[in-house]
């Protein structure tokens, strides 16, 4: 059953991000700050206005999470400014290429779009969510920079 995260599941939503960390970074360690962390931004995101996060439970236990966050920029002259940033999306190996994580995208898509937001976006290296969102529609638009703030 995919529906919204309740403040019961923060605690299986922070072994869900730390273990999609983990195989993301497979050398970094999880310190108690960095758990902390985490469950502290869960905690708050839960039930935020701005933030949209979706698990899917079977039996109790969630298999798989994404997150929308709503970003309420300047309009500009094709788009209202409203945005959506996916991220923390991660399904545990036993139940991926089941089309959970499409129906939770497709899911989260709808009740974006009663929110009057007009684009979606993510940033990823993994080759099973590029080719999943190519699936569902997403294009390669352009790239973005960053830098790093933190040493």
């Amino acid at each position: 059953m995919i529906r919204y995260a309740l403040e019961d599941d923060a605690q299986q939503l922070v072994k869900l991000r730390l273990a999609e960390q983990k195989e993301l970074h497979p050398d970094a360690d999880a310190t108690s700050d960095k758990v902390k962390a985490i469950e502290k931004w869960i905690r708050q995101s839960i039930g935020n206005v701005n933030t949209l996060i979706l698990v899917s439970e079977t039996d109790g236990k969630i298999g798989a999470t994404c997150t929308f966050v709503v970003e309420h920029n300047i309009p500009g002259l094709v788009d209202n400014g409203n945005y959506a940033y996916m991220c923390n999306v991660y399904t545990v190996p036993e139940q991926r290429k089941q089309g959970i994580m499409a129906d939770m995208i497709s899911q989260g898509e709808v009740e974006l779009k009663a929110r009057n937001v007009c684009a979606v976006y993510f940033d990823s290296v993994s080759a099973s969510m590029i080719s999943l969102s190519q699936k569902l529609g997403y294009v390669h638009r352009t790239s973005f920079y960053s830098k790093d703030l933190v040493d």
